[in-house]
C-alpha cells in the first residue's frame, strides 16, 4: 500500500485482500453513475445508510426511478444528466459508485478524479479499480458494510476511509488512528504553501495557456505526502543551464518536471525514484512554460496507468516516472494510448530489487513496453539521461505518440551540463513545429540531429565504437553499453579487433540502420543481455539476427548473447566480454577461480541446473571433479555448449510469490490458502480455465537427514542422464531436493531393483517377496502407509545403490496441477491459486503431508517457484451473452473465480455479458466460504446473477449443491435448453451422479423432455462442450 496508514489496514486484517468495515454515511452525499439494476442497488444501499444521493444518468432530462420514489419525496435523491458532470464535482461527495458506463462517463476519469479528491470509489465488476467492494449483508442505520481493498488505496482515500469507519475495529488498529492526525498536523505548513501556489497559478494562467485550465490544475493539486523525501537536487542550478551534480534519476526527473504540467510517479514511497519531482511540486516550482506542476504519487498495481487517460484528455502535458515493476502493469494502457496518438513520456527505471532487497540493473520489466507500439529510447549516464529525456519529450510532442525512456540504474552522481528552462521549451517547440507529420523514425533521427546542433552533444539510434575492422561486435543498451565502451581501450591495446554498438532507439526498430552501423568486417554479434529472465532478451537477439540477415545477407554473421545480469561494474562487463572472445581473464588465475566458484549453482531458488550438450558423447554418468569446471560453463555457456535452465527439456517459468494467506481459521482442521505468483519478466501466459503446474521441492531438512544416514556428500557435484536424456549437472542436495521424488511412493519395480543391490540374502528375499502374490497384503499396507523411497533405502541397509544408480531408479518430481483462480486480464503479470493442504496420518500415527502442498504452504513472499501451464477443457462459451452455470465444491470453485473475473473485465469494456450462476458448496459458511467477500460483491454488482450456497453442516439436514440445483429446475431448463447456456462442475467426483440427476430432473419436469431422452441430451451437451466436468 502507498502509505503507512493504508498499510495498517492490510497488516491488521491478516488477509491481504480486504478488511470488512462499515462506512458512516448518515447525512453524507453519495454519487452514483449509471442506470439500471446495478445503479438502483447502489443508490438504495447508500440511501438506506443515511446518505443523500446524486444519480448521474445518460438521459438528457433524467427522472428519479420509481423504485426510489419515496426517497425523492423526502428530498434525498436528485438526478443529473451525465453531460453536466464536471471532474471537480467529485470533491462534494463522501463516496462514489460507478454502476456502469452507460451514462457516457469515462470510468478511468471518474476513478482518477475520486482519487485526486480523496473520495473512496467503487466500480461495479472491477475490484482492481475499486477502493472497496460492497458487502450487502448489512446496510442501514447510518452505516454501509463494505470490504476495503488493500491492494492499492491512494493515501488520502485510505485516510478518508479510516475516518468513516464505524463499528468495532480490529485489535490494534485504534491505537494507530492517531497517525492520521499526526500526519495532517505535520503537513499543515506544506498545505498552506500549496494553497499559496494555487493562488499564484490562478493569476498566472492566461489565454495562451496550452489547454490546462485553472479548475483542472487546482483539482490535480497534490495533497501533502506522508513520506518525507530527502532533499532533492538544486532545481535552481539545473534550470540555469550551468553545471550540476546529479544522478540519472534526478537528471530524468528534471526534464519531466520542466516539460510537463502533470507528472505521475509510479513508485513506492520508500523508493527515491521520482522523489525530486514530488518535492519540486510541493514547493510550487514552475515548469519551463511558467506553469505550476502537479506531481502525484500513483499505485503500482493492476490497471496502473489508467489515470493517464483522463489527464491527457484534459489537454495537459503529461509525464510519468515509473519503477521497473510498474511498467508491465502500464503496458495495456500504453498500447491504448498508441492507438489514440497521445503524446505521453514515461521515464522508466531499469532497476529491480531481488528477494534479499538488493537492487540490480535489470532491463526485463522496462522492456515490457517493446510490444506496446510506443517509442523506446535508452540512456546510460546522468548526462545521457538528461539529454535523451529532453529528446523524448520533443519526439512525443512532434509525433503525438507515447515515448518510453529507459533510464539506467542509479550508479552514483556526476557533474552534467543541463539545458535551461528556456532552452528546453524552445527545443521542444522547434522540433514539434519543424517535424510534425513526419514518420516517427524520421522525427527521432531529426531530433538527435537538432539536439547536436543546439547543445553540441551527438547521439543516434545506433552508435558504433571500436575497431574499424572488428570481427566481433557487442550490442548493448543502457549502462552495460556504457561499460562495454569503457572496456574497449584495454582490448584494443591487446590488438583485439572488437567493437561495441550502443543502442539508444529500440522502437521503432531500425534493422537497416543497425546493419549499416556494423563494420563490414563483422562476422559475429554478441548481445549483452542484462535481464533476470532470458525471454525478453531472446526477442532482442532474434531482432538483431534478423537485422543482420536482412541488411547483410552475404556476411553470414553469427548472432548470440551473453548474460551480464548481476554484473554491476565496468570491470565485470570487461571480463564477460573477454570470456565471450575466448581471452584469459585480465586478473590473476586465483581471482578468476574465486569469482567463478562463487557462481556455483548449488541450490538456486528455482533449482537451476547446467545442461552440457558435450557430455552426450561421454560416459553415461560422471562425477564432476571441481566446481570450477561448472563455473566456467555457466560464465561462458556458448563456448562450452551449456545452458542454465530450471527444468531441462520442459517449458517452464521461474516466478516469485507475491502474496500468500490462509483463508480458513487457524483452528479449523482444513488449511486452505490463497497464493499469488508474480509472472512479470517471464513469457508465461495463460487462458481462462488453464491449470498451473507447480514443481514442488522436497523438504531440505529431510533431505539433509537422508544424506547423513545414507552417507552422501550433499555438496558433491554430479552429472547424470536419465533414460537417454541430456546430461544435467547438480549437487547431490539439488538432485534430491528438486529433481528426484525421494519421499514419493515407489513401484514394485523399485523393490526388485533394490533387491538386486542387497548384499544381505534375507533382505534381498524380503524385497522380492513383497512383489509376489504372497506378499501382496503387506505391499498394499506399505502403499497405504506411504512408505517412501527413502524409507525403503534406510530400512534395507545392505542395499546401497550408488547415487548415480539412484538417479536412474527414483522417479522424477512431476508437477502438481492446480486450476488457475484468476483472469490474466484482471490481474496482468500475476497468477492466483486456491490450495488445500493435503495432510493425513498413517497406521502408525505419523503425520503425512502432500509433497506439493507442503512445499507451497511453506513459501513466503519473494520465494521462487518453477511452474508450467497446462491447457484445460474448462473454457468459457464462445459468446459473451451465453449463460454460464458453475458448480464448485471447496477449492473446486477456483476456475470459476477466474470465469467471473474474466466476464467482469468484459463488462467493464462495455460488452453485454450473459447471466452467471454459481453453486458453491462446502461444510461451514463461517469456515470455508472461500472468496465469499468477492462473490457477494459481484452478486451486488449484478454480474453474478444467482449466488446459490450450500453449506452442508450448518443445519441439521445436510444440504449439497445438487439440492440447490433441484430447487432451480426452471432456471436450469431455460438457460441450458433455450439460451445455449454452458454448465461446469469442478471438485471431487462423488456428487457427479447426483448433479447429473438434478439436471435431468430440470429437463424432464420443466423442459418437457422425456426421461428416456434426457440422458441423451446430456451427452449431446458434452459433445458441444456445454456440459463440462473436471472432477478428481
Amino acid at each position: 500500500m502507498a502509505s503507512t496508514t493504508a498499510a495498517t489496514l492490510a497488516s491488521t486484517a491478516e488477509q491481504p485482500s480486504s478488511l470488512i468495515v462499515g462506512l458512516r454515511l448518515s447525512n453524507k452525499k453519495a454519487a452514483v453513475f449509471g442506470q439500471g439494476s446495478s445503479a438502483l442497488t447502489r443508490a438504495t444501499f447508500a440511501l438506506d445508510a443515511g446518505a443523500s444521493v446524486v444519480l448521474y444518468s445518460s438521459e438528457s432530462t433524467p427522472a428519479v426511478p420509481k423504485a426510489l420514489g419515496k426517497w425523492a419525496e423526502a428530498g434525498r435523491i436528485t438526478t443529473v444528466a451525465a453531460s453536466k458532470y464536471q471532474s471537480n464535482d467529485i470533491s462534494a461527495f463522501s463516496v462514489v459508485f460507478v454502476a456502469d458506463s452507460s451514462a457516457g462517463i469515462n470510468v478511468a476519469e471518474i476513478v482518477q478524479a475520486a482519487h485526486t479528491a480523496g473520495v473512496p470509489v467503487n466500480v461495479a465488476g472491477n475490484v482492481a479499480l475499486s477502493d472497496f467492494t460492497l458487502m450487502p449483508t448489512y446496510h442501514g442505520q447510518g452505516g454501509l458494510q463494505v470490504a476495503v481493498t488493500t491492494n492499492g488505496v491512494a493515501p488520502r482515500v485510505a485516510q478518508r476511509l479510516l475516518k468513516e469507519i464505524v463499528g468495532k475495529l480490529p485489535s490494534g488498529l485504534e491505537s494507530q488512528l492517531s497517525d492520521v492526525a499526526r500526519l495532517n498536523a505535520a503537513a499543515a505548513a506544506v498545505e498552506r504553501e500549496r494553497q499559496t501556489a494555487v493562488a499564484k497559478l490562478e493569476s498566472a494562467v492566461d489565454s495562451a495557456s496550452p489547454g490546462l485550465s485553472t479548475a483542472v490544475t487546482a483539482a490535480h493539486t497534490p495533497a501533502p505526502e506522508s513520506v518525507i523525501e530527502e532533499e532533492p537536487a538544486d532545481l535552481g542550478a539545473l534550470r540555469s543551464g550551468a553545471a550540476a551534480v546529479v544522478d540519472v534519476q534526478a537528471a530524468a526527473a528534471y526534464a519531466a518536471h520542466a516539460l510537463s504540467d502533470l507528472c505521475f510517479v509510479y513508485a513506492a514511497p520508500e523508493q527515491a525514484l521520482g522523489a525530486a519531482a514530488l518535492a519540486w511540486s510541493r514547493r510550487a516550482e514552475k515548469n519551463a512554460f511558467g506553469e505550476w506542476v502537479s506531481a502525484l504519487r500513483m499505485q503500482t498495481r493492476a490497471g496502473a496507468g489508467h489515470a493517464l487517460w483522463g489527464a491527457l484528455a484534459s489537454g495537459a502535458r503529461v509525464a510519468a516516472i515509473a519503477s521497473a515493476e510498474s511498467l508491465p502493469h502500464m503496458a495495456p494502457v500504453l498500447t491504448e494510448l498508441v492507438d489514440r496518438r497521445q503524446p505521453l513520456v514515461v521515464h522508466a527505471s531499469a532497476e529491480s530489487m531481488d528477494a534479499s532487497g538488493e537492487n540490480h540493473t535489470d532491463q526485463a520489466d522496462a522492456l515490457a513496453a517493446l510490444q506496446t507500439g510506443a517509442v523506446l529510447l535508452a540512456s546510460a549516464s546522468p548526462q545521457e539521461a538528461h539529454d535523451v529525456a529532453v529528446i523524448a519529450h520533443a519526439v512525443a510532442a512532434a509525433a503525438a505518440v507515447p515515448v518510453v525512456h529507459i533510464v539506467s540504474a542509479a550508479t552514483g552522481s556526476e557533474q552534467i551540463r543541463t539545458a535551461s528552462h528556456k532552452q528546453l521549451a524552445d527545443f521542444v517547440a522547434s522540433v514539434a513545429k519543424t517535424h510534425s507529420g513526419q514518420a516517427v523514425a524520421e522525427i527521432i533521427d531529426a531530433a538527435f540531429t537538432q539536439f547536436r546542433g543546439v547543445f553540441g552533444r551527438t547521439y543516434s539510434r545506433f552508435e558504433y565504437s571500436g575497431s574499424a575492422d572488428a570481427e566481433t561486435v557487442f550490442v548493448a543498451l543502457g549502462q552495460p553499453a556504457a561499460d562495454a565502451v569503457e572496456s574497449l581501450p584495454a582490448l584494443l591495446r591487446e590488438k583485439v579487433s572488437v567493437g561495441v554498438l550502443s543502442v539508444r532507439g529500440l522502437r521503432p526498430w531500425g534493422p537497416e540502420q543497425l546493419a549499416a552501423a556494423l563494420p563490414t568486417s563483422a562476422r559475429r554479434v554478441v548481445l549483452l543481455r542484462c535481464a533476470r529472465d532470458a525471454a525478453t532478451a531472446d526477442a532482442l537477439v532474434a531482432e538483431v539476427a534478423l537485422a543482420t540477415l536482412v541488411g547483410r545477407p552475404a556476411a553470414g554473421i553469427c548472432v548470440s548473447s551473453a548474460n551480464v545480469f548481476g554484473i554491476e561494474s565496468a570491470s565485470g562487463i570487461a571480463e564477460a566480454m573477454r570470456g565471450a572472445l575466448g581471452l584469459e581473464s585480465a586478473g590473476s588465475a586465483e581471482e578468476l577461480a574465486e569469482e567463478q566458484s562463487s557462481e556455483e549453482p548449488a541450490d538456486a531458488a528455482a533449482a537451476a541446473v547446467a545442461s552440457d550438450s558435450d557430455a552426450a558423447s561421454a560416459e553415461p554418468t560422471a562425477i564432476v571433479s571441481t566446481a570450477l569446471d561448472i563455473a566456467k560453463k555457466l560464465a561462458f555457456p556458448e563456448a562450452y555448449g551449456a545452458e542454465l535452465v530450471a527444468r531441462p527439456g520442459e517449458r517452464t517459468f521461474a516466478v516469485r510469490v507475491s502474496t500468500k494467506y490462509r483463508m480458513t481459521p487457524e483452528t479449523y482442521d482444513r488449511n486452505i490458502f490463497h497464493i499469488e505468483f508474480d509472472t512479470r519478466g517471464t513469457d508465461l501466459t495463460y487462458e481462462i480455465g488453464d491449470a498451473l503446474g507447480v514443481y514442488g521441492c522436497n523438504d531440505s531438512a529431510q533431505v539433509a537427514e537422508f544424506c547423513q544416514q545414507y552417507g552422501l556428500d550433499p555438496e558433491q557435484l554430479v552429472t547424470a542422464a536419465r533414460d537417454g536424456e541430456q546430461h544435467h549437472t547438480r549437487t547431490v542436495r539439488a538432485w534430491l531436493t528438486h529433481a528426484l521424488d525421494l519421499f514419493g511412493r515407489p513401484s514394485k519395480g523399485f523393490y526388485t531393483a533394490l533387491a538386486d543391490c542387497a548384499t544381505d540374502q534375507a533382505e534381498a528375499e524380503k524385497l522380492r517377496w513383497l512383489t509376489t502374490s504372497e506378499g501382496a497384503v503387506e505391499f498394499r499396507d506399505r502403499v497405504a502407509d506411504t512408505v517412501t523411497y527413502a524409507d525403503l533405502l534406510l530400512e534395507f541397509g545392505s542395499a546401497r545403490p550408488s547415487f548415480l544408480r539412484l538417479v536412474d531408479l527414483i522417479a522424477p518430481i512431476k508437477p502438481r496441477h492446480y486450476s488457475i483462480a484468476s483472469s490474466a486480464k484482471m490481474h496482468p503479470g500475476s497468477v492466483h491459486l486456491c490450495v488445500v493442504a493435503v495432510e493425513w496420518r498413517d497406521s502408525r500415527g505419523r503425520l503425512r503431508t502432500g509433497q506439493c502442498t507442503r512445499f507451497l504452504n511453506a513459501l513466503s513472499a519473494g520465494d521462487a517457484v518453477v511452474v508450467s501451464v497446462k491447457p484445460s477443457v474448462m473454457k468459457l462459451p464462445p459468446l459473451d451473452s451465453q449463460p454460464v452455470i458453475m458448480a464448485g465444491l471447496g477449492t473446486g470453485m477456483a476456475p470459476f473465480r477466474a470465469f467471473i473475473e474474466e466476464r467482469a473485465v468484459r463488462k467493464m469494456q462495455g460488452v453485454e455479458v450473459g447471466p452467471m450462476t454459481l453453486y458453491f458448496g462446502s461444510r461451514h459458511r463461517a469456515m470455508e466460504y472461500l472468496y465469499g467477500e468477492e462473490f457477494e460483491a459481484y452478486s451486488a454488482d449484478g454480474l453474478l446473477t444467482n449466488l446459490r450456497l450450500a453449506f452442508s453442516r450448518d443445519q441439521k439436514e445436510k444440504i449439497y449443491i445438487q439440492h440447490r440445483m433441484r430447487q432451480d429446475a426452471e432456471l436450469l431448463s431455460s438457460q441450458m435448453l433455450s439460451q445455449e447456456g454452458a454448465f461446469y462442475l469442478c471438485g471431487p467426483t462423488w456428487p457427479t451422479g447426483d448433479v447429473k440427476d438434478a439436471m435431468v430432473n430440470a429437463f424432464t419436469t420443466i423442459g418437457g423432455i422425456k426421461p428416456s431422452e434426457a440422458n441423451k441430451v446430456i451427452e449431446e451437451l458434452k459433445e458441444d462442450e456445454r456440459y463440462i466436468l473436471e472432477v478428481y
